[in-house]
């Protein structure tokens, strides 16, 4: 797998800023989400009403963790893992489904619409257009976004879910997912660096001139994938994890992420993207109960830089590392077979 790291902002113009803990990164989101739980209007289009009115960059970091508030008929599926005690002070996780399916159901394409645009996901996927061969880009603007060690269900007050150390955070799991792809013949180039480490605000600024440098070095590059982890909580704040079994292992739960030209982004081919995702979501669903609902944004999140480009949030705070790691194996497995219907 190549990999590379871009000196994209020096030392001189860093401008340093505390990482922000968990769903502390994202202002208001719980109440917002809690609002649109009671009300019903979750997994249906804001009305303009509804929508805040926030700049590009505002809009992208404020949702690079998507926290979704689970409800109580959530159907939580019990971790294969065994229960280990739990030290005095600390949190226990729950595990939630926010798949909106169960294991019989029958697949089918769901979508949390915040946008002012109609989508049929269905049409989209039917008419998703060639991306040609090529290779893939694996990039991280959020890298220093972790997980809990393997086998721990529960964590500390404070904790950040975040650590500079790639063997523990999603670059470790965008590892798993470029392995992958590569054992099925398709060139990866992996982008480790921690756009975020320094400076949260302009973590999407440093990823998009990285994004733009590795389009330039390697015009063979046909996808572009920001692979993330996200931030779920209960109405008390409490991080949990969403989880699914396959075949018996316990799964974190992975959620596409497809942005739009609605916040001001020259955006013109934001439905390419999404009908590209659509196709994606179809072979993800091959386990029901595995992939969240679509995400459609009014932000675009870099992805006007590249036709097929796409945001990938695997897991949240809350999963062990072991899950978000199985997620991406199979997350992968799915892109696979994506890449080659639509080379």
């Amino acid at each position: 797998m190549k990999q590379g790291i871009f000196a994209i902002i020096t030392a001189a113009a860093i401008s340093i800023a505390t990482v922000p803990k968990g769903a502390a990164a994202i202002p208001e989101k719980g109440q917002e989400y809690l609002q649109r739980l009671a009300t019903g209007t979750l997994y249906v289009p804001y009305t303009a009403e509804d929508k805040p009115l926030y700049s590009e960059e505002e809009e992208q970091n404020a949702g690079a963790s998507t926290e979704y508030i689970s409800v109580e008929e959530s159907t939580a599926e019990e971790s294969a893992s065994e229960e280990q005690p739990i030290p005095e002070g600390a949190i226990a996780v729950q595990a939630v489904n926010l798949s909106r399916l169960e294991p019989t159901d029958i697949p089918k394409l769901l979508l949390a619409n915040e946008t002012k645009y109609s989508v049929n996901l269905e049409s989209l996927a039917d008419t998703a257009q060639s991306i040609g061969t090529g290779s893939v880009l694996i990039i991280h603007t959020h890298g220093t976004e972790a997980y809990l060690p393997s086998g721990q269900d529960y964590y500390l007050e404070g904790e950040d879910f975040r650590s500079t150390n790639s063997r523990e955070n999603v670059v470790a799991v965008g590892a798993v997912f470029g392995e992958v792809l590569e054992s099925h013949g398709i060139t990866v180039y992996h982008d480790q660096s921690l756009y975020d480490e320094f400076s949260y605000n302009n973590s999407y600024t440093a990823s998009r001139s990285a994004c733009r440098q590795w389009l330039q070095q390697h015009p063979d590059i046909r996808y572009v994938i920001d692979i993330h982890r996200d931030a779920v909580s209960d109405g008390s704040g409490q991080s949990q994890k969403t989880l699914c079994t396959v075949e018996g292992q316990s799964v974190a739960q992975v959620m596409l992420v497809i942005g739009t030209d609605e916040a001001g982004a020259s955006h013109a081919s934001w439905q390419t993207n999404l009908s590209v995702g659509a196709k994606y979501q179809q072979y993800l669903n091959a386990h029901p109960t595995f992939a969240r609902p679509m995400y459609l944004r009014r932000a675009s999140y870099n992805q006007q830089l590249c036709t097929g480009s796409m945001l990938l949030e695997v897991g949240s705070a809350a999963n062990t590392l072991d899950e978000a790691k199985a997620a991406a194996t199979l997350a992968a497995q799915a892109f696979c077979k994506l890449y080659n219907e639509l080379k």
